[in-house]
């Protein structure tokens, strides 16, 4: 089953990717089945993960580093995404304003990185080669997707966008100290 789902990752990004990308330039925005794409786009990888872990409760200081960093990451996450106050926007279908608060102050896809967090967490509960091909492909996925999302919102808040991309890394940092 694991190879069948890693395998499934490649058809499945290329198509929610190019499909994304073509409604952003077309319509301005995501209709349903280009919301539906991303979202299988971005948890295949996690059956992966899912599949090439078997969760148990955490034994060992590894094991429980990987539960911090899970938490973190899903709090991360939601923080990110309630900043947006806008379900549409949750969803790529309105782009709304631009969000500048909150963690948005220290990275432009907060969201990402909180997910990332997460599966970087989850794995680190039971560590295999599986477990790093699926991080792998997550993050791959998730940094395109970002490409993806920058075009567009380039495009629809132009200026006001490429300065808040000048100020505030893609992913994190503080300051100097940009990841």
């Amino acid at each position: 089953m694991l190879p069948y789902l890693l395998a499934l990752t490649i058809p499945v990004t290329v198509v929610a990717l190019l499909y994304a990308r073509w409604e952003y330039r077309k319509r301005g925005r995501l209709a349903f089945f280009g919301v539906f794409l991303l979202c299988a786009m971005v948890f295949v990888p996690n059956l992966l993960l899912e599949y090439a872990t078997r969760y148990e409760m955490p034994d060992t200081p590894l094991d429980y580093f990987g539960v911090v960093i899970s938490i973190m990451g899903i709090a991360i996450c939601l923080i990110g995404i309630t900043h947006f106050r806008s379900v549409p926007k949750v969803f790529c279908v309105d782009a709304g304003k631009l969000t500048i608060s909150g963690p948005y102050r220290w990275s432009r896809n907060p969201q990402y990185v909180g997910l990332f967090l997460f599966l970087l967490g989850f794995a680190l509960n039971d560590w295999s080669l599986w477990c790093l091909a699926a991080l792998l492909v997550a993050a791959i996925n998730l940094h395109l997707l970002v490409l993806v999302e920058e075009e567009h919102l380039r495009r629809v808040f132009g200026e006001q966008y490429v300065e808040f991309c000048r100020k505030i890394p893609r992913y994190a940092g503080w300051g100097r100290l940009r990841i």
